[in-house]
């Protein structure tokens, strides 16, 4: 019998119960009672039942059944690690429910709170902590676009990273000698890389109508968004960055060496003299790893068309379409970070050095007369460069 059924049928026997009392039945009242004591049992059985099935249908509550239910000794899946996935997908919905201003339940308050509260007592930054799964999604969107930026070993270090690098030996380097003849005691030069950290701050708009969107749209929406803005900001700045006002970019610190040696300059357009040159300025640790980057204005306009002295190109496309193709051997990688002219080559893993010093936060702030909302993303990044050595740049000669 269906729920709506057993309350019609309870609802009937209390009017039955009562004109039994009223006629001075009360056996007949006393039956009537007992069939109602066990339809609100049946009721209550049903209750539970939907309730549970409520709480089945939550899915970080299937996620953490199904571990507890698969754990066994030996297993990888550690309910520790769930419990932080069930935490995360939590403080998404909440995340997204809070920046388009929609009532959090109280789970969701709770663990938003929480969140937010462990974020503030960390950082002096007062803006609402971005979910890990969101800043995933914009950082991997922005290294797809910026692949020197992706190339860089990566850090994510609270506050300043401070790095020891070897300079070199001054003396004492490994040397032949007589017999009986003390070799040079060994002097070697170190230097630090210390990432301080430059504050980005991005903004995206969203009109108030849109904010209706559901809360998984909205993800999608702010990921896409401050990953255009964010990725340009550190695609650019990887290679131009100032060291100012921003991270200093790998071709201006190979510039404002002295003497610039790991520059190649050349005239009219680049030669097939020029890219060796400029391949021959890179130290032969790195030189095998060594990426091309270059923006796709110069690699069909200028790099595709180079030939060697049998009239061959020397840019080798990919017919498979997994990179761009490769040059000497060395892959070509599509840089909108790198300016029109420009080609730049080197080992960014083994010598480049990023790190993020301060979680990704966003803060809102509504605007009445144009009803749009702006939502500003906030985090402190840095890099460098652990050695000049892994990289040589080709620039026109001005």
């Amino acid at each position: 019998m269906k729920k709506d059924e057993l309350l019609e049928q309870r609802a009937e026997l209390m009017i039955e119960a009562r004109e039994d009392i009223a006629n001075a039945k009360a056996d007949e009242a006393q039956a009537k009672m007992d069939e109602i004591k066990k339809i609100d049992e049946k009721i209550e059985k049903m209750n539970v039942a939907e309730a549970n099935l409520k709480a089945l249908d939550d899915k970080p509550a299937k996620i953490e059944n199904l571990a507890k239910e698969n754990k066994k000794i030996g297993d990888e899946i550690e309910l520790e690690k769930v419990d932080n996935t069930i935490k995360k997908a939590n403080y998404v919905d909440a995340f997204a429910k809070t920046m388009l201003g929609k009532k959090l339940t109280p789970a969701e308050n709770e663990v938003f709170v929480k969140e937010n509260a462990a974020f503030s007592h960390s950082t002096e930054n007062t803006g609402t902590l971005i979910p890990d799964t969101v800043v995933d999604g914009i950082f991997k969107i922005a290294e797809e676009q910026y692949p020197l930026f992706a190339d860089m070993k990566g850090y994510n270090v609270r506050g300043t990273l401070t790095i020891n690098k070897h300079d070199g030996i001054v003396s004492g380097d490994a040397q032949w000698v007589d017999e009986s003849v003390q070799a040079d005691d060994e002097e070697n030069k170190f230097g630090q890389l210390v990432l301080k950290g430059f504050e980005l701050n991005k903004v995206a708009s969203l009109s108030w109508k849109m904010k209706s969107m559901s809360e998984a749209d909205f993800i999608s929406f702010l990921t896409q968004e401050l990953a255009d803005r964010v990725g340009v900001a550190l695609g650019v700045a990887a290679h131009q960055g100032n060291g100012v006002k921003s991270p200093k970019g790998v071709e201006v610190e190979l510039k404002a060496e002295e003497n610039t040696p790991q520059v190649v300059e050349y005239t009219d357009s680049i030669a097939y003299k020029d890219v060796t040159a400029a391949l021959g300025k890179i130290h032969s640790s790195y030189a095998a790893k060594s990426a091309i980057y270059v923006n796709n204005s110069t690699l069909w306009n200028q790099l595709a068309n180079i030939v060697d002295g049998q009239g061959r190109p020397i840019f080798i496309a990919d017919p498979t379409g997994n990179t761009i193709g490769q040059l000497f051997g060395h892959e070509v990688k599509v840089d909108a970070g790198t300016k029109d002219g420009e080609v730049l080559i080197g080992d960014a893993a083994d010598t480049a050095v990023k790190n993020v010093n301060q979680e990704m936060s966003l803060a809102q702030e509504d605007h009445v007369k144009g009803r749009t909302t702006d939502y500003g993303a906030y985090t402190i990044v840095d890099f460098g460069l652990l050695t000049t050595k892994g990289f040589a740049l080709l620039t026109k000669k001005v």
